[in-house]
């Protein structure tokens, strides 16, 4: 009876290419029999020890199986076998790893499992069970790779604002309590812009919503190109964006906040043609200027003084509860 067809593992596209393995085999006449049985379905990459096969594992970020022996000169594959789980790269240190070996003994099987292996074969190797079990461990490998791939899109959607690609306001909270815990315990300043667009709904109403939505994407992008790597910016809803500066004190909140002033005033705007006139006002808050015990405090005196910004003529900032733009 002939032995059932493997499946294309990767039947996607006929110019997809074929999924890439690495073999580690000193002899060459196993590496020729592993390539016979797995060369229709995936690209075989071989390795005469285990010291090439680990500098070829962290050259090339194609390869997606393992298959080494255990008897191998200058590096076994048991050691080889060591290096992968304890790479501090994941892509490596995940990799399924099938094993072979002649060996008769338990121990020697015992120990590859206990160093990390996912599968095991004895060697001379079985065509159909060769081709079974890479089948079915670069199969469960992607799945894996997959999923965790949606796990992380998913985590980035439920924190990533849609239309400007800035962090939500959930986010923001989560990040600002954490912030505010550490500035708290090592005795650190800690301040929030809480920025509005000025007149936003006539920008809507004049050149339209599409226009309205690429207002908010251009500021959004000139609010993420001036703050710090530490600095995180949010797009609270509406046309309402918050900044969170840890280390910053209110004089360094008050200067960032005038330049983001001034560079939303000179962004030149352009939609269909038509130049769109964009101003913001900015309230400024900062944790050792003011008798705070939670962000939602530091969020409200930041919201406070974004309203005297705004009933003070639109286009400045507000840098404490007299409406001031600066400190005298």
């Amino acid at each position: 009876m002939s032995a059932p067809a493997l499946s294309n593992p990767n039947p996607e596209s006929a110019d997809t290419p074929l999924p890439l393995i690495l073999v580690v085999e000193d002899s060459l006449t196993s590496v020729a029999v592993i390539a016979r049985d797995l060369r229709e379905y995936y690209t075989l990459l071989h390795a005469r020890d285990g010291e090439a096969a680990w500098e070829a594992l962290q050259a090339d970020p194609r390869i997606e199986l393992v298959i080494t022996d255990v008897q191998m000169p200058r590096l076994s594959g048991q050691q080889l076998l060591k290096l992968i789980r304890q790479s501090p790269e994941a892509r490596i240190r995940n990799l399924p790893v099938i094993v072979m070996t002649t060996a008769e003994v338990m121990t020697e099987k015992h120990l590859a499992f206990s160093n990390g292996a996912n599968d095991f074969l004895n060697k001379p190797v079985d065509s159909l069970e060769l081709q079974a079990r890479v089948h079915v461990h670069h199969r469960l490998a992607r799945t894996i790779h997959e999923l965790e791939a949606s796990k992380t899109a998913l985590a980035e959607l439920a924190t990533t604002d849609p239309l400007t690609k800035l962090k939500n306001r959930r986010l923001f909270y989560s990040q600002a309590e954490q912030n505010l815990v550490a500035c708290r315990r090592y005795n650190k300043d800690m301040s929030l812009l809480l920025l509005d667009i000025d007149h936003f709904k006539k920008v809507n109403d004049t050149f339209g919503h599409h226009a309205g939505d690429e207002v908010l994407v251009k500021v959004a992008a000139l609010l993420a190109h001036m703050v710090r790597g530490i600095d995180m910016v949010a797009r609270f809803g509406g046309e309402e964006f918050a900044v969170l500066l840890p280390e910053t004190n209110r004089l360094g909140a008050a200067v960032l906040a005038e330049r983001i002033r001034a560079a939303v005033e000179r962004e030149n705007i352009v939609v269909d043609g038509r130049h769109i006139p964009v101003r913001v006002s900015i309230g400024v808050s900062t944790l050792a200027a003011e008798e705070v015990e939670s962000i939602d405090q530091l969020l409200g005196i930041a919201d406070r003084r974004l309203y005297l910004a705004k009933n003070s003529g639109r286009n400045r900032i507000s840098v404490d509860d007299d409406g001031n733009s600066h400190f005298a």
